[in-house]
């Protein structure tokens, strides 16, 4: 596999298993893939497509539905053709109602890029596996309260206006998310989880199972940045590890946005909350 398709093929992993956390965020992942990609599979378009129907951008996902359709008669990508052609009409129709020309694909101004950097595996597996043993995890029993909260929520991390231009002093790599995910999702009340860098602020997804209280939801929150903190801390020395009390040095370097809840739907969160960089303690948001 080219270094290109397996960034294309992250990339579409990462936008699957966000459409469980967080639909706004899997959205701009699919907008950053066709911008610098074309995608091979149909299920990517007809994800996208769904996606963009549903916040009424018509003319952006017919642009993609005809683009599937080309591909798909070029034998480029697989898929069946009259679908396609189904969602076409349907859309052409919605715009027709709406006034609106049916023209070209808008230009995108999403400019999302993930930061990728190589760490070798087996070391932030020791590293990790030490700290695991050395931190009290389960002891846990966190209520934090008292700061200033970040403005919006997972979905507000992806801002077509700004650029990447913020040097970070330690990235998150996929390995160190991989590392804390793998942690957290032993737990059998928690369903799915995703983080998602974005310039200097992390958004924190966490699906729970029905039944799983507000305290619990906070509780395995702090689990996962506790984990991602360590695993950071394994791959650059000079962060201090998280402990029972604190959540480590990582946090000094991000701003954070955490949702826990049943699915992304926001009747069903059971935590929310957000923390600055300046600050010691997680904000816990009180939920309706």
């Amino acid at each position: 596999m080219s270094e290109k398709s397996n960034e294309l093929f992250i990339l579409t992993q990462k936008a699957q298993k966000m459409e469980r956390i967080n639909e706004e965020v899997a959205l701009n992942i699919y907008l950053e893939i066709f911008e610098n990609y074309t995608p091979k599979i149909s299920k990517t378009y007809d994800s996208a497509i769904r996606l963009l129907e549903k916040r009424n951008r018509c003319q952006e996902a017919l642009a993609i539905c005809n683009q599937a359709i080309e591909l798909i008669h070029a034998q480029e990508v697989s898929g069946v053709v009259s679908r396609f052609e189904s969602i076409q009409d349907r859309l052409e129709r919605k715009l027709a109602e709406q006034g609106k020309e049916i023209g070209p694909e808008p230009k995108k101004s999403y400019t999302f890029k993930p930061i990728h950097l190589a760490v070798p595996l087996a070391i932030v597996l020791l590293f990790f596996i030490i700290l695991r043993f050395t931190s009290p995890y389960d002891e846990l029993s966190v209520d934090l309260e008292g700061k200033e909260s970040l403005e919006g929520g997972l979905g507000s991390l992806f801002d077509p206006e700004e650029t990447d231009t913020i040097e970070i002093d330690y990235p998150v790599t996929d390995e160190m998310i991989q590392l804390a995910t793998d942690e957290i999702t032993k737990n059998v009340d928690v369903k799915d989880a995703g983080i998602i860098p974005q310039r200097d602020t992390l958004g924190i997804a966490i699906i729970v199972a029905p039944g799983t209280s507000e305290a619990r939801s906070k509780e395995l929150a702090v689990l996962y940045l506790k984990a991602l903190a360590g695993a950071a801390s394994a791959t650059y020395p000079d962060l201090a590890p998280p402990k029972e009390d604190t959540l480590g040095d990582l946090y000094s370097h991000y701003d954070l946005v955490i949702t826990v809840g049943l699915s992304n739907d926001e009747e069903d969160f059971t935590a929310k909350g957000s923390k600055n960089k300046p600050s010691k303690e997680l904000y816990w948001r009180k939920l309706n």
